[in-house]
């Protein structure tokens, strides 16, 4: 007995020794790693904010390139800030632009054995205009947020050549081009200066550590402790890398196992079905970055209303089954709606984008005499139900919709459409609802509902009279959506030509839905309005039903081709023989082609190769609000990456 409580001594003795090392290890790499880099840090900072006054306030500009500056006034800069570097003892100096949201060298000089070879052999690829990128630099989204965020940073970093201790200043020219200053130090002398320190306690540490990693192997054939590390793995693959919530298998499994015994044990269990309300429209609009940002915000908020004996399953995409084991007594499926509701309103979305999410849901109570399955197809029924819009929630959002516009709740956006051989830009008018309570509201939401009254009608008229005043500063074509719905009412053609004496400028893009059952009087309508000024353009064409007879009959002047066709054709020969079939086609016709939905310069250098010229799509610029696209217009922002990418 008496030798049973020596080794519980000992084993005491030895964690309490181990734990004091540790600490004491712990205590001074902190306080000499403090103190080090306090120096550097003061260091980077006294020698960093001087540079705008070397370089000039005006060095970094607004639209330079790699052709800005000539060999010799790189290599000059680059020689003031080699000489900089040397007198503070800094390894490193230098200026960051972003340009095609990458952060980029535009000068830099290091007092380093390397960089002094580089000048000496005049290798201006090291000091000017040469991406983290090109340098595997491992800060980069860091830097980009820097721009967006704060002033100044201090951050480690590496490249492939070393690793740092950095000091990113923001600083901005005189035509308000911002850049960073920056300044590098090498941690590698601190990292030797603490290891030299410490490397006594590391050595007996390594030593009782060794002792601790017997102990813990001679404990770890225990069977028991084997089977919760299994366990401990299971789940670590069983919960969604997104949203941190159980898969789906796992989550079903799981769910199959908690109702398994009720109808034993008289227990309540409720079910929660929830999806978000216009999750398309989201990623499409904003991109698949923020609608994950939602999906995971939803999750949140979920976590947030639910206990943590509750299961939370992701089943598929934007949506989420909850398993309320053990509900409080009396509580109801009214009350577990307004519990998430309350919750929903307590969390942001997203605030910077304004953009308003709405969550379907729908609660069951467990009825122990139905199977899982069964459960199942009744919650996405209900949640169907709720999807497609009631009689009363049309007449709701009509309500809102007249509401909206007499507060001039709509605005217009505007997107470019670049002519790469011209250079001509003309826009595409986009209608976007910026709802008082719920933000920025889906147009694919509100406009099926105006479609079903005369909503549509004081849409699109605000729309055109909007058009109207801005193209005066636009001083360019601008192309309006006009509904299937608006086009083929019986007194179209009379509205359009009592309420607009002038259409100068402006075209109307209709869809194939259009005229695909009264060609003939499609093509009255667009021939009188048409001697009246406007064009007429056939919007995302391909993905409907006309046939080659009505097109060719009808007066237009240009083809849209629709952006799934782009996104697919490195993918599939079918989507490629699509494109080229529409613009051979238009060629004949004589008819202008503009390709909708490029994003990459792939995309454009093939379809230019293909004959086409004008494009529209995020790869020019998103759609935008009046005061910015002129802005950048005076820039000639949608012309830079033409003179930056090979066409």
């Amino acid at each position: 007995m008496k030798l049973k409580k020596i080794k519980i001594n000992t084993i005491y003795v030895f964690i309490i020794l181990l734990v004091g090392v540790l600490l004491n290890i712990y205590y001074e790499t902190n306080s000499l790693y403090r103190e080090e880099l306090q120096r550097i840090d003061t260091n980077l900072y006294k020698t960093v904010k001087n540079i705008p006054f070397y370089l000039g306030k005006n060095y970094n500009f607004q639209g330079m390139n790699q052709n800005s500056y000539n060999e010799n006034q790189i290599l000059e800069t680059s020689k003031k800030l080699i000489d900089i570097a040397h007198i503070n003892e800094v390894d490193y100096l230098y200026t960051i632009i972003i340009e095609n949201n990458m952060p980029t060298y535009t000068s830099i000089g290091g007092a380093s054995e390397e960089y002094l070879e580089y000048f000496k052999n005049k290798d201006l690829s090291q000091f000017y205009w040469f991406t983290f990128e090109d340098v595997e630099d491992d800060s980069i989204e860091k830097t980009i947020n820097m721009f967006n965020n704060e002033d100044i940073v201090y951050l480690n970093s590496s490249d492939n050549l070393d690793k740092y201790r950095s000091i990113y200043l923001i600083s901005s020219s005189e035509d308000g081009r911002k850049y960073i200053s920056g300044a590098d130090m090498t941690i590698t002398n601190l990292n030797k200066l603490i290891f030299k320190k410490i490397s006594y306690q590391i050595l007996h540490t390594l030593l009782l550590l060794l002792l601790l990693l017997l102990f813990i192997l001679i404990i770890s054939k225990n069977m028991k402790e084997q089977k919760k590390i299994r366990e401990n793995f299971i789940k670590s693959i069983s919960y969604d890398a997104l949203t941190g919530v159980l898969k789906r298998k796992e989550g079903i499994e799981r769910l199959n196992k908690i109702i398994k015994p009720l109808p034993f044990e008289k227990k309540q269990i409720f079910l929660g079905l929830f999806d978000i309300m216009d999750m398309t429209y989201i990623n499409e609009e904003f991109g698949t970055k923020i609608g994950d940002d939602m999906i995971k915000k939803l999750a949140d908020v979920l976590k947030m209303t639910f206990r943590e004996t509750d299961e939370i399953i992701r089943l598929s995409g934007d949506q989420f089954l909850v398993t309320l084991k053990e509900p409080s007594t009396n509580q109801t499926i009214k009350q577990l709606e307004e519990r998430f509701e309350s919750s929903l309103k307590k969390y942001d979305f997203s605030n910077k984008r304004e953009l308003h999410i709405t969550v379907r849901k729908v609660f069951l109570k467990w009825d122990d005499k139905t199977d899982l399955n069964t459960m199942l197809r009744v919650l996405f029924e209900k949640l169907r139900i709720i999807k497609g819009n009631t009689e009363k929630e049309i007449a709701l959002m009509e309500f809102d919709i007249q509401r909206g516009l007499h507060n001039n709740e709509f605005v217009v956006y505007y997107q470019p459409k670049v002519n790469i051989t011209t250079k001509n830009i003309e826009f595409e008018a986009l209608m976007r609802w910026n709802h008082k309570k719920e933000g920025l509201i889906s147009p694919t939401k509100f406009i099926s509902i105006a479609e079903k009254s005369s909503l549509i009608i004081s849409l699109t008229e605000f729309l055109i009279k909007q058009v109207k005043k801005d193209i005066k500063f636009l001083k360019t074509k601008v192309s309006v959506n006009i509904s299937p719905t608006h086009f083929n009412r019986e007194f179209f053609l009379e509205e359009m030509l009592e309420k607009y004496d002038n259409l100068d400028g402006i075209e109307f893009e209709l869809t194939e839905d259009n005229f695909i059952d009264e060609v003939d009087n499609s093509i009255k309508k667009i021939e009188i309005l048409k001697s009246k000024g406007v064009n007429f353009l056939i919007d995302d064409f391909g993905t409907g039903y006309s046939s080659l007879s009505s097109l060719a009959k009808l007066p237009i002047t240009t083809l849209k081709i629709d952006r799934s066709f782009v996104v697919n054709m490195f993918k599939t020969h079918r989507d490629m023989n699509v494109i080229k079939t529409i613009i051979q086609l238009g060629q004949n016709l004589d008819l202008k082609i503009v390709v909708e939905g490029v994003e990459e310069i792939k995309e454009i250098n093939l379809l230019a190769d293909l004959g086409v010229s004008i494009f529209q799509g995020y790869y020019f610029g998103k759609p935008e609000k009046l005061e910015i696209v002129l802005e950048k217009l005076k820039d000639k922002t949608y012309l830079t990456k033409l003179k930056n990418e090979a066409l």
